[in-house]
């Protein structure tokens, strides 16, 4: 088969198949045809653009969390805890405040 024979050829097999409503490897199990041929020709006959697409923006608003927060004040020392806090770290600083 000549190159204009071929295109041919697979173009109408292509278009067969999209007419069937089959999936494609029951089509081409019907039709004796090696889906991973079909699938090289179905990729080389489609629409491909040269054209770059076209970037756009959009905008996203992204939020936080609300945590829940405690505030504790050991004589001219504020300190903010949150939740999700470490109990050893804070024991700590505590401990550290009272040698104060």
């Amino acid at each position: 088969m000549i190159r204009k024979e071929k295109v041919i050829y697979w173009t109408e097999q292509i278009n067969e198949y999209r007419q069937s409503g089959e999936s494609l490897a029951k089509w081409c199990e019907k039709n004796d045809i090696k889906i991973h041929t079909m699938k090289y020709w179905l990729r080389k006959q489609s629409p491909v653009s040269k054209e770059k697409p076209e970037t756009g923006w959009v905008s996203c608003l992204v939020e936080e969390p609300v945590r829940d927060t405690i505030t504790l004040k050991i004589k001219n020392v504020e300190i903010e805890v949150m939740s999700g806090f470490q109990d050893e770290l804070l024991l700590k600083v505590l401990r550290t405040l009272e040698q104060l």
